[in-house]
């Protein structure tokens, strides 16, 4: 019986030698690419369902071949057939409560009304998973904050840092944005811009109205159609899509970035664990250390997409390294 249970113990000893021996890091083999491959990025996201947005905002986007997030109030949402064909077209429906109200007015019950239970009416209209929120008001407390860490995957604050650079540490339930106003010219936002861009940061917007509507803080229609043409004329260095598809991407790069690397003969596997609440279909450039591996999913080789630059499955929670 001993000499059995000495056996195991040597077996369970060798095995665990050969399998972690290798302490290394996940920057010893590769480094993510920031911003999907572009100097710095921008996301338009617009706030409570102005009918605006759909006569002109998307039309005007979609000219662009431009995509936003647009953040929708559950209990007061009009041409919700609308809604559903531009979320369907690539734009980003965004949760922005049930009936944006005041935080000192909501009770623990009310918050999951809130936040929960709008987020399943709006995934109903727009027929895709709805993982981001902005919090109405721009009023956070531990309780809302709570309930949208089960349900999303980044929420939009308004105040605090305004440029995220690929090593910031976020609080990924309260991003900061910067608002539009009225009386801004195209100047301010093209510095706005330009700041991301050069700095290779991440901005968000945070825009209510725009001319033609009554709604808050209506932003001038040249100035912004001059803020659309801006980007696009810069699309080669930023990349300009909705809020939780740059967060997503972000996110699943910090965690790549502290994966566990296990070495196995002359192999390394890079693993993780993909969180609960996550979109599908994320995929994460990467650019690898040494050009002696070749990076293998499930024993399918990896192609590069450009010298030492390769397109990762976040789904696929495992990679391998083989010389």
């Amino acid at each position: 019986m001993m000499k059995n249970s000495i056996k195991q113990t040597v077996f369970l000893s060798v095995f665990m030698l050969l399998s972690s021996a290798y302490q290394g890091y996940a920057s010893d083999l590769f480094s993510v690419v920031p911003w999907n491959g572009y100097t710095g990025a921008v996301s338009l996201t617009f706030d409570d369902g102005d009918p605006i947005h759909l006569d002109l905002v998307i039309p005007e986007m979609q000219k662009r071949g431009l995509k936003g997030t647009f953040f929708l109030i559950a209990g007061n949402t009009s041409r919700q057939e609308e809604w559903k064909k531009a979320a369907h077209d690539g734009m980003e429906i965004g949760n922005h409560s049930m009936n944006h109200r005041r935080t000192a007015e909501l009770s623990a019950d009310d918050e999951i009304t809130e936040v929960d239970s709008a987020g399943e009416i709006l995934k109903e209209l727009s027929g895709q998973p709805v993982m981001t929120f902005a919090y109405p008001f721009v009023e956070i407390t531990d309780g809302l904050k709570a309930r949208i860490e089960k349900n999303c995957i980044a929420a939009r604050g308004g105040y605090g840092q305004h440029y995220y650079n690929p090593e910031s540490q976020p609080d990924w339930l309260n991003i900061s944005s910067q608002t539009t106003m009225t009386e801004y010219d195209i100047e301010k936002y093209k510095s706005w811009i330009d700041q991301a861009m050069y700095s290779g940061s991440w901005t968000v917007f945070m825009i209510h109205a725009v001319e033609g509507s009554a709604w808050y803080q209506p932003v001038p229609k040249s100035t912004f159609l001059a803020v659309l043409d801006y980007l696009k004329e810069n699309e080669k260095s930023l990349w300009v899509a909705p809020f939780g598809e740059i967060a997503a991407y972000w996110k699943a790069q910090k965690i790549l970035e502290s994966a566990e690397v296990i070495k196995e003969n002359n192999n390394y596997y890079l693993k993780w664990k993909k969180p609960d609440i996550f979109p599908g279909g994320v995929i994460v450039k990467i650019k690898v250390n040494s050009g002696k591996h070749i990076i293998f999913h499930k024993g399918n080789e990896l192609k590069q997409i450009t010298p030492g630059v390769y397109d990762v499955s976040f789904d696929a929670e495992t990679i391998e390294f083989s010389n």
